[in-house]
């Protein structure tokens, strides 16, 4: 029994062994005495955003949420580090690659505090690729091992709060909730890009213009989406975003092949095209059955473009139908029938106009308000001296 015991406590022991000669080691060749340095309380912090695997995110939601928040770093007058290599004094990971677990790790050697973006749920994740329905409880698992490396956790909304908040998660460190924000300088309106975007298209100039923006994935509304454009021959609809064909499922292929001729595939475009498209439009409409935030919406409403989106819980308690957005809710056949109708009436000018409260409510999330907020989290995580208490605070 006692010989057994040795055995088992063995592989930690040498766990233990090795990696304390890797800190020897990192401590004694890495350049600047390794990522640990020295930092005075005042100067700014160096911000760890690693690349890694991440651009294989480049094209998604998380892709530009890193973005995001690399401008928000700056803009507080923080470094951006992108080696691991050189020093750093706090991490952000964002990305459910292998390589997250790994730098988590190489931040807890060198005692920095690692933040972990919460990006993903076990059900946003259903409805993406082929099999993911039968994969998602093992990616739920994954990704809650992701987030239980962290600090602190950060999601980009109340509604991802309380599903990462689940007992199945098992998270024991501070969630806060942090938007991943839009730049609203950026995506702004501009009557004149109307003509360009038609022009661009091949549209005639009085063409009604609806698009949607995102992945080709069943859980983005792309079945309903296309179906809604059979009903509106006479509206086009152009989608923005691309997947990589080997990942899409066979009914979102069937969609794509059969789509009718007013329906457009323009596939991934620049944010300069994009910004285009949200100003030119008169439509914005977006079907996804789930969301943790969804950025394109933001954009959306900065652009100050009538939107019209599937009522999901996260729209309809944070973008009530008719005060920020347009909703029509459910599923199934009928669905795209009552989109039909609601963007039709849309269209015809017979819904209330929006935009002005869009407006106003994407300059809350836009990205120097998300600044103030993450520079909090950085005070609460103890990297920079605490404020006094009429200051601005975080949402616990």
């Amino acid at each position: 029994m006692f010989m057994r015991s040795r055995a088992l406590r063995r592989p930690d022991h040498l766990r233990g062994r090795a990696l304390r000669r890797l800190d020897q080691l990192a401590r004694a060749v890495l350049p600047g005495g390794g990522p640990r340095g020295d930092r005075h309380p005042d100067e700014p912090l160096r911000v760890l955003m690693p690349r890694g695997l991440t651009g294989l995110a480049r094209e998604s939601g998380i892709g530009a949420a890193m973005r995001h928040q690399e401008s928000a770093v700056r803009s507080l007058g923080h470094q951006v580090v992108t080696s691991p290599l050189r020093p750093f004094d706090v991490v952000h990971l964002n990305t459910p690659f292998p390589d997250t677990p790994v730098l988590a790790h190489w931040a807890r050697l060198w005692r920095r505090p690692v933040l972990v973006w919460a990006h993903s749920t076990e059900e946003d994740f259903r409805d993406s690729f082929t099999g993911s329905n039968q994969l998602a409880p093992l990616f739920r698992r994954w990704i809650a091992h992701l987030y239980r490396r962290g600090d602190v956790v950060i999601t980009p909304s109340g509604y991802s709060r309380e599903l990462v908040s689940a007992p199945k998660y098992g998270i024991s460190a501070p969630i806060k909730v942090l938007s991943n924000g839009v730049d609203t300088s950026f995506f702004r309106a501009d009557p004149a890009a109307r003509a360009r975007l038609r022009d661009g298209l091949g549209l005639s100039a009085d063409a009604p213009v609806v698009i949607s923006v995102g992945m080709h994935l069943v859980r983005k509304g792309i079945l309903d989406w296309v179906e809604v454009a059979r009903q509106l021959p006479e509206v086009s609809f152009v989608w923005y975003g691309r997947t990589d064909p080997r990942l899409l499922t066979a009914e979102v292929q069937r969609a794509l092949t059969s789509a009718p001729a007013n329906a457009l595939f323009p596939g991934y475009v620049n944010a300069e095209r994009l910004r285009e498209a949200y100003a030119g439009a008169d439509v914005f409409v977006f079907l996804t059955k789930e969301e943790t935030e969804g950025i394109v919406l933001w954009e959306a409403l900065a652009a100050e473009i009538p939107t019209l989106v599937r009522g999901i819980p996260l729209y309809r308690d944070a973008m009530p139908d008719g005060v920020l957005t347009h909703q029509v809710a459910g599923d199934g056949p009928e669905f795209a029938g009552r989109v039909a109708r609601k963007l039709s009436a849309l269209l015809a000018g017979e819904l209330d106009d929006l935009t002005a409260a869009g407006r106003q409510a994407a300059e809350g999330v836009d990205l120097a308000q998300v600044a103030l907020q993450l520079q909090e989290i950085y005070r609460l995580a103890g990297m920079l001296p605490q404020r006094g208490a009429s200051e601005v605070r975080t949402d616990a």
